[in-house]
C-alpha cells in the first residue's frame, strides 16, 4: 500500500512513496486542508460549503464540492479501478473523511511533538524539552496554509498554528535558559522581539537573558523600549509580570541568576567538607509549584529542588487541582503547595479557596507566592486557610525557612492525628471488651 504524507505547515503538500502529488488547485487545496485539519473525523458538506464560500456560495455548490472530492480521490488513489470504494477519502454521511493516520500530517505530528516538549518542561526535564521543541519548530516551511485561498476558515488555522509555533519557540527558549544557555539565546531572542514587539514573554524573556549576560543596563533599557511600543501601539503599561521582572533586575534579585541543576548527592569521603552541594532538609517533602509563568515556575522548582524536595510543577489553577486530586493521599500525594497569587486562568484565590473546599485536599498547607505583600492580600490568603505568605524577591534562607516549618506543621499535625485515632481505637476496644463481660451470660 501506497505511503502518503501530508504537509499544511507551508503550501498545501501531498507525497505518495517520496514523490509529489499534483492534487489541483485552489479550490482542491482548501478541500483537502479541510478535511485534512479534521483528519479522522467527518466533514459535512455544509461545512465545506462555508469553508470555501463563507459569503455566498454559488447555486450548486454540493455538487461543486462533490466534483472537488472526486478529483482529489483520483490524486490520492490513482490506482484504484472505476467503480471501486474509495479507502483515502471516503463517504460518510452527512460529507467526507479522510481515513488516514493524523500523524501523516505535519500539522498534527507538529502540535503533538509540542504537546511532548511542553510535557517534558513541566516535568523539569529542559534538555528533553529543548530536544522535541527544536525538532517542533522546523518543522515550518513557511507561513502554514500558504497557497489556499484566504478566507476566514483559512485565516483561522493558519492564526492557530502560527501562535502554536511562535508559543512552540518560547516554551524552547524557556527550556534553554533553564540550561543555562543565555548567552547564545540573546541574539535570536533580539530578532525575536523585534519580530514580534508586542509579545512580552518574548521580552521578559530577553530581560532575563541579558541580565544572566551581566548587561542589567540593556535588560532595563529592553523594558523601556518595550513599554514605549506598548503605549503608542496599544496604550497600553506593560503586564504585571514584566514591571515585576523589571523591578527585579533593578534590585539585582538573586532568584534571578542561573544556577546549574545539581545531581543526588552522594556520600562524602572521610575528611572532607560535606555541606558544599546544594542546601537540604532534615526531612524532604513532596512540593507542588503553581505559577503560569514558565521562568517564574523553572526558577522556584530549582530552588525548591536544591533544598532538598521532590518538586512537581502546573501552569494553572485547573491543573494544579487535577494534580492534587489525582493522589491525595499515599506516597504520590503532595506535602505543600507553593501557589501564586497572580494568575489568569484559576487566580490564586480561587485555587485556594477550591483546595480548602475539598475534604480530601484541606490538610495539605498552601503557601502563597506573589511580588503583591500589600497587607489586605495577606490577610486575605490566610483568612481563606493559607499557611504562610512568601514575598518576592525571597532568599534561599527566607524558602527553606518557610518550607521547614510548613512541612514540620503538617507533620506534627498528622502525628497527632494518627495517636488520636490510635487512642480512639484502644478506647473502643475497652468499651467492647466492657460490655462483652457485662451481657447477659457474665453471671
Amino acid at each position: 500500500m501506497a505511503c502518503l504524507e501530508f504537509r499544511l505547515l507551508g503550501r498545501v503538500e501531498v507525497y505518495r512513496d517520496g514523490a509529489p502529488v499534483d492534487v489541483g488547485g485552489p479550490k482542491h487545496r482548501a478541500v483537502l486542508a479541510s478535511l485534512l485539519l479534521r483528519a479522522g473525523r467527518v466533514v459535512s458538506v455544509d461545512q465545506l460549503i462555508d469553508d470555501l464560500w463563507p459569503q455566498q456560495p454559488p447555486t450548486r455548490a454540493a455538487a461543486t464540492v462533490q466534483v472537488f472530492v472526486s478529483q482529489l480521490r483520483r490524486a490520492l488513489e490513482p490506482q484504484r479501478c472505476r467503480g471501486t470504494a474509495a479507502t483515502v477519502l471516503v463517504t460518510a454521511s452527512p460529507g467526507y473523511l479522510l481515513d488516514i493516520d493524523p500523524h501523516t500530517v505535519d500539522a498534527h505530528a507538529f502540535a503533538d511533538l509540542v504537546a511532548d516538549g511542553r510535557a517534558a518542561l513541566e516535568a523539569a526535564d529542559p534538555e528533553r524539552a529543548a530536544r522535541l521543541l527544536l525538532r517542533a519548530e522546523g518543522m515550518l516551511r513557511g507561513p502554514a496554509l500558504a497557497d489556499v485561498p484566504s478566507t476566514p476558515f483559512a485565516g483561522a488555522a493558519a492564526a492557530r498554528l502560527t501562535e502554536l509555533h511562535l508559543g512552540a519557540v518560547e516554551d524552547r527558549i524557556d527550556a534553554e535558559l533553564a540550561l543555562g544557555r543565555h548567552v547564545a539565546l540573546v541574539a535570536e531572542l533580539e530578532q525575536q522581539v523585534r519580530r514580534h514587539p508586542l509579545r512580552e514573554r518574548l521580552l521578559a524573556q530577553l530581560m532575563l537573558g541579558l541580565y544572566r549576560c551581566g548587561r542589567q543596563a540593556d535588560a532595563l533599557a529592553a523594558y523601556r523600549e518595550a513599554r514605549r511600543v506598548l503605549l503608542d501601539e496599544l496604550g497600553l503599561e506593560p503586564g504585571v509580570r514584566l514591571r515585576q521582572l523589571e523591578a527585579a533586575v533593578l534590585r539585582h534579585d538573586p532568584t534571578l541568576a542561573w544556577s546549574p541543576a545539581v545531581a543526588a548527592p552522594t556520600s562524602a569521603p572521610e575528611g572532607t567538607v560535606a555541606d558544599q552541594g546544594p542546601a537540604s532538609v532534615d526531612r524532604p517533602g513532596r512540593v507542588l509549584v503553581v505559577d503560569d509563568t514558565a521562568i517564574n515556575r523553572t526558577i522556584l522548582a530549582a530552588a525548591v529542588t536544591r533544598l532538598g524536595h521532590e518538586v512537581e510543577t502546573a501552569d494553572d489553577g485547573h491543573r494544579a487541582l487535577e494534580l492534587l486530586r489525582a493522589a491525595p493521599d499515599g506516597p504520590r500525594g503532595f506535602d505543600l503547595v507553593l501557589l501564586d497569587l497572580l494568575m489568569p486562568v484559576l487566580d490564586g484565590y480561587a485555587t485556594l479557596t477550591a483546595i480548602k473546599a475539598d475534604p480530601t485536599l484541606a490538610a495539605i498547607p498552601v503557601i502563597m507566592v506573589s511580588a503583591v505583600p500589600e497587607l489586605e492580600s495577606v490577610v486575605r490568603c490566610i483568612e481563606l486557610g493559607a499557611v504562610d505568605y512568601l514575598p518576592k524577591p525571597y532568599s534561599a534562607t527566607m524558602l527553606r525557612a518557610r518550607l521547614g516549618a510548613s512541612l514540620q506543621a503538617r507533620r506534627s499535625a498528622a502525628a497527632r492525628e494518627k495517636a488520636l485515632q490510635a487512642e480512639i481505637a484502644t478506647l473502643r476496644a475497652e468499651v467492647s471488651r466492657a460490655r462483652i463481660g457485662t451481657g447477659p451470660d457474665h453471671l
